[in-house]
């Protein structure tokens, strides 16, 4: 009982300090972000526990080494508060033992809490880098460096704002805590069931109905969630059964639930948190990447609706007659928090204060809504309170999960950094590039795929972004372009076997075979592994250039991945041979290469296929055709 009311109290009291210093303004970076860090370790180590098999201790006995992790971890963050100022005005003075005592402490309990986030990423990347900063003579070559001494990496750790307290910390203290806030308060109001109703009111009439509803709600939430597992978590409940219902199969179900969860973070305008580590990463506009990244996006889901149009016709699955009511407070319950985000955005405030006012606007709806439900001020009382209360445990849960992550994340980057790691893979892939671009955008997809197994999308994409983004901006490339086709490939690690989390939680719901998921997942997705190196060697497609070229490339990239699903699904309105269907795969790859020529020569194949198809077609059902009725 007294470890439940500890992390009440302690949630609520995060909840508060995140709040009032987005209202009042952010405190000075080390002490925002020393503050943040000790309610969220001191959390961590209480609420998560050490292992697999333990339970989350929100209640019960909580053991005595986590006590004592929360304890050190806690005191090390404050004791970095009270000498904020010192480090501010002389990060180099010198360093008493019991900063050093702090400073490994911290570290490693940083590396600790990500392990439970996580997993033993982090952990493995900061032993392996540690070893590289100590030991850096032993390397041969390019990769030697001279040894850093034990007290000048932890100073570097402990007294910068290019250790501990980095950018990825900041982020976390800041405008993702904000974020996480936001999508707890709108989880707890019912967006997911909502999203799913609207997606059945769009959709949910047509061939193949429950399909299209599932890509439709899973896009709608999963620009919120930012979490592929935890779109997949969500709607998945809803969607996978809905689908099996209507005669899809077991790992069809999961495929198109996975698929589209994991493409939720590609669509604007929240896009899960990446995009505002993007913005800070690259000093871009939030609101430039979400209009950069909004027509590859829409082009993912155009893929995912066709494949699941073109697979239903083939086996024969219809809509659904049913048409759920939504009553306008729902519809304003969701809407209105968004409206109120992008309109602060636009009149110039910060992400941080829209996300902010936006929360307040997702508080008074949801306090608006149950008023004219029940019209008792007793019971709106109550209710208001459960939704503070869950909405603060929620929030509490997204924040320290992230802020694992980040943590973890900004030691290795920090190592990276010291080290010149970075620099020197920047040297070789340029190298590598001047003879051939194209081949280093395949080794950089394959790294961060592989950088991705098994990781969060924003961890993915924050290693991704510090190994490969320096070198493929050396070579030429515009860093928006770049970021985004790192973050691209991090989100779709989550569907790539052999670790794909959101096909292994989607294969669980619709107790489906996890490899035969992933595989199909990647089939079904396989348009949208081409798009990056479409928009990296053709900006246009990222609205970038006049309105023609945009057009162009619109268009040209729609037509390819219609095709590529066609030869994918081998379906149109009747099974297509396989000769056809390579022939439209070629169409549909010359058709994304940005190039009018082979576009031109795409078009042409893919067209002469498609009329010569469709006339066999006809005289084959002629041939079947009873005499009398040709």
């Amino acid at each position: 009982m007294f470890w439940m009311r500890f992390v009440r109290i302690a949630s609520f009291a995060l909840i508060a300090f995140q709040l009032f210093t987005t209202a009042r303004g952010p405190f000075s970076d080390i002490i925002q972000r020393s503050v943040h860090l000790a309610f969220v370790l001191t959390l961590l180590f209480i609420i998560k526990p050490a292992t697999k098999k333990g339970k989350e201790n929100e209640s019960g006995t909580v053991p005595w080494y986590d006590c004592i992790f929360a304890a050190v971890s806690c005191a090390s963050c404050i004791y970095c508060t009270f000498i904020a100022d010192a480090i501010l005005y002389d990060p180099l003075k010198w360093v008493s033992g019991f900063d050093i005592f702090a400073s490994v402490a911290l570290v490693v309990l940083i590396l600790e809490a990500s392990r439970r986030s996580v997993g033993w990423t982090f952990p493995v990347l900061g032993g392996i880098f540690l070893c590289y900063a100590f030991f850096g003579e032993l390397f041969p070559g390019v990769w030697g460096h001279q040894n850093f001494s034990f007290n000048l990496v932890f100073q570097t750790f402990y007294h910068n704002t290019r250790g501990i307290w980095g950018t990825m910390l900041g982020l976390s203290a800041t405008m993702l805590a904000m974020f996480g806030i936001f999508g707890a308060i709108l989880s707890e109001t019912g967006g997911a069931e909502t999203f799913i109703k609207m997606g059945q009111r769009l959709t949910g009439k047509y061939t193949g109905g429950p399909g299209k509803v599932a890509v439709c709600a899973s896009m709608l939430f999963g620009m919120i969630s930012g979490s592929a597992i935890g779109n997949v978590a969500a709607t998945g409940v809803f969607t996978i059964p809905s689908m099996k219902k209507a005669g899809y199969s077991n790992e069809w179900a999961a495929t198109m639930e996975a698929v589209a969860s994991t493409g939720g973070q590609l669509m604007p305008p929240i896009m899960g948190a990446a995009a505002f580590i993007m913005s800070q990463l690259i000093g871009v506009p939030y609101l430039a990447i979400a209009k950069a990244a909004f027509v590859p996006a829409l082009i993912y889901f155009i893929s995912c609706f066709i494949a699941v149009h073109l697979n239903s016709a083939k086996n024969n699955i219809k809509g659904t007659t049913d048409k759920p009511y939504i009553a306008l407070i729902d519809y304003a319950v969701i809407l209105v928090p968004l409206a109120v985000f992008l309109y602060f955005l636009v009149i110039g405030y910060t992400v941080l204060m829209g996300a902010f006012y936006a929360t307040v606007g997702a508080f008074v709806m949801y306090i608006l809504k149950f008023s004219l439900a029940s019209k008792n001020f007793k019971s709106t009382v109550v209710q208001t309170g459960k939704l503070c209360l869950n909405t603060t445990l929620n929030g509490t849960k997204s924040i320290i999960d992230m802020c694992g992550i980040l943590a973890g994340s900004q030691i290795t980057v920090s190592l990276i950094n010291l080290t010149g790691f970075g620099v020197k893979l920047s040297d070789i892939i340029v190298s590598l590039g001047q003879s051939n671009v194209f081949l280093c955008l395949i080794c950089s997809m394959f790294v961060c795929i592989i950088l991705g197994m098994g990781l969060p999308t924003t961890a993915a994409y924050v290693l991704g972004a510090a190994v490969l983004a320096p070198p493929l901006v050396a070579l030429g490339l515009e860093p928006l372009v770049v970021h985004l086709f790192i973050f691209y490939y991090a989100c779709l690690s989550a569907i790539t076997p052999p670790v794909c989390v959101a096909v292994f939680m989607a294969a669980g719901l619709a107790k489906a075979k996890w490899l035969h998921v992933g595989a199909i997942a990647c089939m079904i997705a396989l348009p949208s592994f081409v798009i990056p190196f479409t928009f990296c060697y053709n900006p246009a497609l990222l609205l970038q250039g006049n309105a023609f070229a945009v057009s162009v490339a619109i268009v040209t990239a729609l037509l390819g991945v219609g095709l590529m699903s066609i030869c994918l699904t081998g379906y149109i309105d009747k099974p297509v041979p396989m000769i056809y269907r390579i022939v439209f795969l070629i169409g549909g790859i010359l058709l994304l290469v940005p190039y009018y020529l082979e576009s031109a020569v795409g078009f042409i194949l893919a067209a002469a296929a498609f009329v010569v198809f469709s006339i066999s077609s006809k005289k084959r059902v002629r041939a079947n055709m009873p005499q009398e009725n040709r």
